[in-house]
């Protein structure tokens, strides 16, 4: 087959914080008729999450990678040329990517199958000769299955339509994807992939921002949204407003419109919040030697419900994400509203998971770039992060058609009035400044696990936030993890690295 080279590091990849664990399947060695079974069902892409990965030469107990065994460059040979007989009995056609990787001292062999273009994908249920009987496979959680009837029609109709972000834009040239752009998203996420080594169009590709015939090769809207100057050209509705209030007459301290890809929208949103709206007080406690650290609103909390709304708009509409501030709530508006399998008491009981994804495509770019954490956990995130925070819960709003969405978060309490020497108040932190605040903690005290730092610098939980910060310090050289071949080694503590 060749090899390819995969869209994000292998490192990132079996770190299970960017791919969750349903979407890999290890495999100690070379089995044809599960693999075969198993690529079939990622490309059928059941619950439009974008593929998967096989990963052959690593054992696994319960999904979690416990032995390294690898392949040799003979079996990686068998295998390549094996792969390619299998491919030939899927109908229609599918041809996954492959790439040799080294990890840990070992040579493993990783498929890599993105949701396929003409699904559904059928393939034989036997290897055996004379064997014609073929069926459509799809993942449910971490297993292969065969679908049942009932699941065999359910797929048909889910695949019946590509999902708008991952339909070619014939209106875009490929001069309209920013290859600048593409280069700062491969470094973030610790891809080996280089605009400047290799074709540019073979990367755009790989990471599926492109489609098409040779002759008529086009930007996917996804590729447009995250990786053109200007995604409104393309989508009218691509943009954010927001506006904040100086007092409940209506008069405005700000009005601003967000443009550019969604990501840099995203940050510039939650940098407003940052520098300008966010707030930490300290209350001194008689019978206690700690003080209480709240906010007025907990960064956690806004993080996962922006990131919620530009996940979960649709993008063939012309209305913009709205976020509204006022002096005693956040309103954050975008459409659609909830799927209509969401009924109003699941919406009332904050229970918002889905089956199938308006945005799958959007939702990995946000995941690999450390905007959003798994499927169906971003609500579920800001609620534990307001309760932590001793805030009032937020309120969801649609309508019977589920035209719109519009959640408002309440402010906490004691901002609204209480007086003034009950507590100290804090600027709230820059990203650089909570930085400079972790290196002088490990400074202080050492190694630590990521938990205690993030309590020790006034957080009730490991935020975003947080997490971003020891990403980029870690990128910047200035810190390392005790186990770096062990990252969710439950033992896991980071430190200064050792040229700081």
């Amino acid at each position: 087959m060749g090899m390819d080279i995969l869209p994000i590091s292998i490192d990132r990849l079996l770190s299970g914080r960017i791919v969750e664990n349903s979407r890999i399947e290890y495999k100690r060695g070379w089995n044809p008729l599960k693999i075969l079974h198993t690529v079939c069902a990622f490309a059928n892409d059941y619950d439009n999450i974008g593929g998967g990965y096989i990963i052959i030469g690593i054992e696994e107990l319960d999904g979690v990678p416990v032995s390294f065994p690898g392949v040799t460059s003979e079996e990686i040979a068998i295998i390549d040329r094996e792969l390619m007989r299998l491919c030939n009995l899927i109908s229609p056609r599918y041809v996954p990517l492959a790439s040799q990787e080294t990890y840990r001292g070992a040579q493993i062999y990783v498929i890599w199958v993105p949701a396929g273009n003409e699904r559904p994908y059928k393939c034989p249920i036997s290897l055996g000769k004379g064997s014609t009987e073929g069926a459509y496979f799809i993942r449910r959680l971490s297993n292969t299955v065969r679908v049942n009837q009932d699941e065999e029609i359910s797929l048909i109709k889910r695949t019946s339509r590509t999902p708008f972000d991952n339909q070619i834009n014939i209106n875009a040239r490929i001069g309209d994807i920013q290859g600048y752009l593409v280069e700062s998203y491969l470094a973030d996420i610790g891809s080996k992939m280089e605009l400047t080594s290799y074709d540019y169009l073979d990367v755009y590709r790989s990471i599926r921002i492109v489609r098409g015939p040779p002759e008529f090769v086009k930007p996917v809207n996804v590729g447009l949204l995250f990786f053109s100057k200007d995604p409104e050209k393309f989508f009218p509705g691509a943009h954010s407003e927001l506006t904040r209030m100086e007092n409940d007459a209506g008069d405005l301290m700000d009005d601003i419109r967000y443009i550019g890809p969604l990501n840099v929208q995203i940050s510039r949103v939650i940098e407003y919040f940052q520098s300008k709206v966010l707030s930490h007080r300290i209350r001194k406690v008689s019978d206690r030697a700690e003080s209480e650290h709240y906010f007025n609103y907990p960064l956690e909390a806004i993080e996962e419900i922006v990131v919620n709304a530009f996940y979960h708009k649709d993008y063939e509409i012309d209305q913009p994400v709205k976020i509204r501030i006022h002096s005693d709530r956040i309103e954050v508006f975008n459409c659609p509203g909830p799927d209509p399998s969401i009924s109003n008491a699941d919406i009332a009981a904050y229970r918002f998971r889905r089956e199938m994804y308006l945005n799958s495509r959007i939702g990995d770019f946000l995941k690999e770039m450390g905007l959003a954490e798994s499927r169906n956990t971003g609500i579920p995130r800001a609620i534990a992060a307001l309760k932590a925070n001793g805030s009032d819960l937020p309120i969801f709003e649609t309508d019977d058609k589920r035209s719109f969405m519009r959640v408002t978060i309440p402010i906490h309490r004691d901002f609204l009035d209480s007086p003034a020497d009950s507590h100290v108040e804090v600027r709230y932190r820059t990203p650089d400044e909570i930085k400079e605040m972790i290196l002088e903690d490990l400074r202080r005290n050492g190694c630590s696990s990521s938990a205690i730092v993030s309590q020790r610098i006034g957080y009730s939980s490991v935020n975003n936030t947080f997490r971003r910060c020891v990403r980029e310090l870690m990128d910047e050289g200035l810190l390392e993890y005790l186990y770096p071949d062990r990252p969710r080694d439950r033992r896991q503590r980071i430190c200064l690295s050792r040229k700081h």
